[in-house]
Parts: C-alpha cells; sequence; structure tokens
C-alpha cells in the first residue's frame, strides 16, 4: 500500500468549506429572519384589520337603527318639553377624533299609554301591552321613550312648490324607570333622568296612545384625556351607554376596544335650498359637512318641520393601529382624512395627515403600522327619504 495517495483535506480547503458553509447558514438565517418579520408583521395587521371591522359592525348598527320612534328628536328632563336632542349628535375637532353618538327605541319591549293618572305629582302611567309581556319586558332604572306619532298633517316640501307630502312626525320624551307595579310604570322625579315636575313629557304627561319603548343612547369617541403616554399608547375607543347627554362623569364612558387613534365623520343633511355649499356635489338641496358645523346641524335645537334641515347619511372613518412596534414596515404618516379643497364640506372628515412618529401627540409614538376604514350609512329612520 503507498500511503503517500492517502491524503485529507488541506487546512486551506477547510477553511474555504467554512467560509462557503457559513455564507449559505447566513443567507438562510436571513432569509427566515425576513419570512418571520413579514409573517409578524401581516399576523398584527391581520389583528388590526380585525379590530377595526369588529368596531364597524358595532357603530353601524347603531347607526342604522337611529331615530326609530325618534325621528324628529326627543326630549329629557334637563332640557325641558321644547327643547329637542337630535337622534344623531356629532362634536367635530379639527385636531383629534371626533365623537359621535346614536339614539333610537328598540322595538323588543314595548307597551302603550292608556292612562296619565296625577302625572305631575307621581309621574306614573298605566299601560296597555300591544305585546304578550306587558310591563314586564322592562325593569328597574330602564331608560323609557314615550313615542307619539302623527300622520294626520300634509306638510310643505322645501324647495318643491305645491307639493306636499304626510310625513310621520314624532314627539317622543325619555325617562328613567323609577317602579313597575302590574301594569303601571312609575317615571323617575330625580336623579340624572327626572325633574321634580318631569316637565320633559309636559305638564300632563305623556299623550295617551304613546308607545313605550326602551331607549337606546350609544356614544363613541377615543379616549379624549389619557393622563399618561401608556394610556394614550392604549387607544381606547370608548362607549357611552347614555350616549353623553349628560355631560359628566354619569356618562360613564367605559373602554370596548384598545388600538384606536382617530374618529373621523361627515354629515350630509337634506336643507331643501337653492344655497349650494362647497361640498362640490353641485346639489343645492343636499349638503356635505365634515366641519363644526356638523355640531350644530346635530346639536340641541328647536324642533323641526319633518322634512327641513334634518340628516340624511354620515360617513364615518376609523383609524387603528398595531399594539407593538414593528421593524422594517411601519407606516409614514397617519391617513389623510379630508378631501381637498375644502376641510368643512367633504364626504369624509377634516382631519390633516400627521408624520409619524408625532412629536406631541401621545397616542401616535412608536413605530406601528396603521390602517383605517371609512363606511357611510344611511339614516332609514329620520323621516326624511329624500
Amino acid at each position: 500500500m503507498n500511503l503517500r495517495r492517502q491524503r485529507g483535506f488541506t487546512l486551506i480547503e477547510l477553511m474555504i468549506a467554512l467560509v462557503v458553509s457559513s455564507l449559505l447558514v447566513g443567507l438562510i438565517l436571513a432569509i427566515f429572519s425576513r419570512m418571520s418579520l413579514a409573517y409578524r408583521g401581516q399576523q398584527q395587521i391581520a389583528g388590526v384589520q380585525q379590530v377595526l371591522a369588529a368596531a364597524r359592525a358595532t357603530i353601524e348598527s347603531d347607526a342604522k337603527q337611529t331615530g326609530f320612534a325618534v325621528a324628529q328628536g326627543f326630549k329629557i328632563a334637563s332640557t325641558g318639553p321644547t327643547v329637542l336632542q337630535w337622534p344623531v349628535q356629532i362634536r367635530d375637532s379639527s385636531t383629534g377624533p371626533d365623537q359621535v353618538a346614536f339614539f333610537y327605541a328598540d322595538s323588543s319591549a314595548q307597551a302603550v299609554v292608556a292612562t296619565v293618572p296625577a302625572w305631575t305629582a307621581t309621574a306614573t302611567v298605566t299601560t296597555v301591552d300591544p305585546v304578550p309581556t306587558g310591563s314586564s319586558g322592562f325593569v328597574l332604572n330602564d331608560l323609557v321613550v314615550f313615542s307619539k306619532v302623527d300622520t294626520s298633517t300634509n306638510t310643505p316640501i322645501p324647495g318643491e312648490a305645491g307639493i306636499e307630502a304626510n310625513i310621520a312626525t314624532y314627539d317622543a320624551c325619555v325617562g328613567q324607570i323609577a317602579a313597575i307595579s302590574g301594569s303601571s310604570i312609575a317615571i323617575s322625579r330625580s336623579g340624572a333622568w327626572g325633574n321634580s315636575a318631569s316637565t320633559q313629557c309636559g305638564a300632563t304627561g305623556p299623550s295617551v296612545g304613546a308607545v313605550i319603548y326602551k331607549f337606546v343612547a350609544r356614544g363613541y369617541r377615543i379616549d379624549p384625556n389619557p393622563g399618561t403616554a401608556a394610556r394614550a399608547e392604549q387607544g381606547a375607543l370608548q362607549q357611552s351607554q347614555t350616549g353623553g347627554l349628560l355631560n359628566s362623569a354619569l356618562d360613564n364612558w367605559t373602554d370596548v376596544a384598545y388600538g384606536f387613534t382617530d374618529i373621523q365623520t361627515a354629515l350630509r343633511v337634506y336643507d331643501g335650498d337653492t344655497l349650494d355649499s362647497a361640498d362640490l356635489d353641485t346639489d343645492p338641496a343636499r349638503e356635505w359637512y365634515s366641519g363644526a358645523a356638523q355640531d350644530a346641524q346635530t346639536g340641541t335645537s328647536v324642533p323641526l318641520t319633518a322634512v327641513a334641515a334634518a340628516p340624511l347619511q354620515m360617513s364615518i372613518s376609523l383609524v387603528a393601529r398595531t399594539d407593538r412596534d414593528v421593524e422594517g414596515i411601519t407606516t409614514a404618516a397617519t391617513p389623510n382624512l379630508t378631501a381637498p379643497p375644502n376641510l368643512d364640506n367633504n364626504t369624509i372628515g377634516n382631519r390633516v395627515s400627521v408624520v409619524l412618529p408625532s412629536a406631541t401627540d401621545l397616542a401616535l409614538q412608536g413605530s406601528r403600522i396603521y390602517r383605517y376604514l371609512t363606511f357611510q350609512v344611511d339614516f332609514r329612520n329620520m323621516g326624511i327619504g329624500r
């Protein structure tokens, strides 16, 4: 046997092999790292989109029912018998999220007012039940609305000379159940929803024949006073079961979702006039408002006729972000939730884009991925249909 012919790898060959192997392993790890990063990013994006979809479904459901049995608004104890709250209310902000609330009657429980004995003394009504459950459909402390519909009056239609329509109009007032006894319901004369004379339903109480429904009031906002950076980072979407009507701690805003940074609204109103706003739709009878005019259009107001200025439709935009920093694929700026050239009259909102991370807004810190959606809702129960 010739031992000289039995040679192994030389040191140089081993070193070359190690270098090549290291390069291959490094390349594989780099590919894996990029794929892992992309996968985690996509998972977080999917989570943001799910949160947005769930929030949309919740808000849209309330928006579609807005105005049922309270189409021309409703009266509450703090405002008395003549001033109404509109079924949809918007508080606009040009520098932050908007706030929106929806109000309607819930027909899952209902009764009819049969008599109103000594209303100013006891604030009690006796009900006759149109459905099998009677007053048992209500429980102590329920918010209820008394709604009496009138379909007997032909009302002139603004902007259409000589044309009248038989429009359903509602006289509605809200109270809180203080006691239930048999078929009698007593309404609170104190607290957040009552006063000593229960004047929101007039001096003699609700009309005989008025239908009593459970009252739904849902407000939505992003926590406007987070206080700390950690709280701001949560991006809490909040809901109020009183719709923010009480303007105090009694409204009890509670967190329903996290990761939100903006809500923007735009409102379309039918006013029937011939003066077009700057919304560029060339339709003078219908105007889009995306600025502070939304507040005036949906705030407390003197009762209007059924076909005078009233909301037809609204656009809602929601913005959410990932709950942690993401490497490599972060969003450079928040969505531009407006439409040129007019911040106050467009179909989206009035919040301009902010470069990220923000130097001043605690809610817009970190390297995050942002997503948003915009949807429009027709108000089906506002008595306009124009």
